[in-house]
């Protein structure tokens, strides 16, 4: 059995889509959430400047676990098994409207996937099961007058199904996921009108924009779904990014930054990224996923590991993954990085196990760990370099003593059997920095900087056309919307739309 080869990139937060068209500038909106905002640690809550709560570790632990499994190569085999479970899902979700009239569902949103789908009525296996409080809906396709079939005999079936047969007798086209943790959805797929919330520059009276999407409209669900569907953002040519382009709504590159303060807040854009100094690195060919390649890892100065750590035969690569929360190294490379760290420790340190199978490296320290601990540098391939602070692997944890310590949010990575071995940078290591997936040129590649994620990002709809500013979102819950947009062009009407998806103040978790 396979796994992956490179860095799989994953991420779900706020969108912007530009399009080359002749009108005034203006923005889709969509709420994001994180699932786990409302627990102490999180920038939702007080206790966030007391550090992360031990509960709160062992949910993101649990998360990732889930996560990871689910992670591994989608088959098309489909069981009627499964187990309830919340933490399948990725960690970001949001509010999307299909169909006409529209109809709305609350939907995750992850580049660790492409397709998108819902559950369709009749559904079997979509009772709600979770602590996502959000109303749980299912798609009724003949409530919609925009629906429009996709049948076996199509030449779109193909293109999308590449799997599982597809017999003329059969009616629809179909989709069949199985992932890693054993969760699957089932169905057929539509083509129907994706409806977004166009908010104008101006943030003068909003008004609906609409693209054709289509989607997976699932009918049997196994393992535990607590929102209505996901939104993919993958790289094949059925994740939403794609579909968009294919219509000429937007070009084929997007870009996020997570905002690592109090506020939590944070941007996606599509549309061509006009930020300078970005350093870029190429995707590894092939892939379903967004895969590069990662090196080596230095700390002060000197490689702490070797490049046959990250060897793409023996361990999968490195995956590059915002719905994973932590982040997991293979083994030996755990070990180089752990201790490296340690040896450039500003003075020793009293190191504290954890009670739970010392999945946990910690270690008693007072002071600040910005300016004390070191940085650590990312080596890819093409000579791309990104650097990490402290704040990047170590979490606060407050004792029960009074003590303050600080804990590696870098853990050892494993897999089932039949699998390889892969490392996952999460969304800890995502924070603060400008990522952009840019799928229009050859090859493929991902660039990044530091970035100050409470300014704006300058985006154009192509390299030459007049660029716009794209604001953070100080939105609240889903359904609210804030965000801004500030046009450079004058007061002259902007060759572009822009869609954005915006980010709540709640969205983001805080490691320290």
């Amino acid at each position: 059995m396979g796994g992956w080869r490179g860095v799989i990139v994953g991420v779900t937060w706020v969108l912007v889509v530009v399009e080359s068209v002749w009108r005034s500038s203006a923005q889709h909106q969509f709420d994001l959430v994180h699932r786990y905002a409302h627990m102490e640690g999180s920038s939702a809550r007080a206790g966030k400047d007391g550090g992360m709560s031990l509960d709160h570790y062992h949910t993101l632990r649990k998360h990732d676990q889930r996560r990871l499994r689910r992670m591994l190569p989608e088959v098309v085999s489909f069981p009627i098994s499964g187990d309830n479970d919340i933490f399948a899902m990725g960690l970001y979700y949001t509010r999307i409207s299909l169909g006409t009239p529209p109809q709305q569902f609350y939907v995750d949103v992850d580049t660790g996937s492409n397709v998108a789908w819902v559950k369709c009525a009749p559904c079997t296996g979509c009772e709600h099961s979770g602590d996502v409080p959000v109303p749980m809906s299912t798609f009724d396709p003949r409530k919609s007058t925009t629906k429009i079939s996709i049948s076996c005999t199509d030449a779109e079936c193909g293109v999308l199904n590449k799997k599982l047969q597809c017999s003329p007798e059969r009616l629809s086209c179909p989709y069949s996921l199985l992932y890693g943790d054993g969760s699957s959805t089932a169905g057929y797929y539509l083509n129907d009108v994706f409806t977004f919330n166009q908010v104008p520059s101006d943030n003068s009276t909003a008004k609906s924009g609409t693209a054709r999407l289509v989607f997976g409209c699932g009918g049997t669900q196994t393992g535990s779904w607590s929102v209505d569907g996901l939104l993919g953002f993958g790289p094949t040519t059925v994740s939403l990014p794609n579909q968009l382009a294919q219509q000429n709504i937007s070009v084929n590159i997007f870009a996020h930054c997570l905002q690592g303060d109090v506020s939590g807040r944070g941007s996606l854009v599509i549309g061509t990224i006009r930020e300078p100094d970005l350093v870029y690195t190429p995707m590894v060919f092939g892939e379903d996923h967004y895969n590069v390649q990662l090196l080596n890892i230095g700390i002060s100065g000197r490689n702490v590991t070797t490049p046959a750590s990250f060897d793409l035969e023996y361990t999968g690569g490195v995956i590059i993954d915002s719905g994973t929360t932590l982040t997991y190294l293979v083994q030996p490379a755990y070990d180089e990085f752990r201790r490296g760290v340690i040896d450039a420790a500003p003075t020793a340190i009293s190191q504290i196990g954890d009670n739970e199978n010392n999945t946990r490296s910690c270690f008693i320290y007072a002071d600040s760990i910005e300016g004390s601990f070191p940085n650590v540098t990312l080596y890819f391939a093409e000579g791309a370099i990104m650097t990490l602070s402290p704040k990047n692997y170590l979490y606060k944890q407050m004792l029960t003593s009074g003590l303050t310590a600080y804990c590696f949010s870098w853990l050892v990575s494993t897999s089932p059997p039949g699998y390889k071995t892969y490392t996952i940078f999460g969304d800890n290591v995502l924070k603060d920095k400008l990522i952009v997936y840019d799928n229009a040129v050859q090859p493929k590649r991902i660039g990044w900087k530091d970035f100050d994620c409470a300014q704006g990002i300058s985006v154009s709809s192509t390299a030459t056309s007049m660029p716009v500013t794209v604001m953070p979102s100080e939105a609240g819950p889903p359904g609210a919307s804030n965000s801004g947009i500030k046009d450079h062009s004058n007061g002259a009407l902007s060759p572009c739309w822009l869609f954005t998806v915006g980010i709540t103040s709640l969205l983001f978790h805080r490691f320290l």
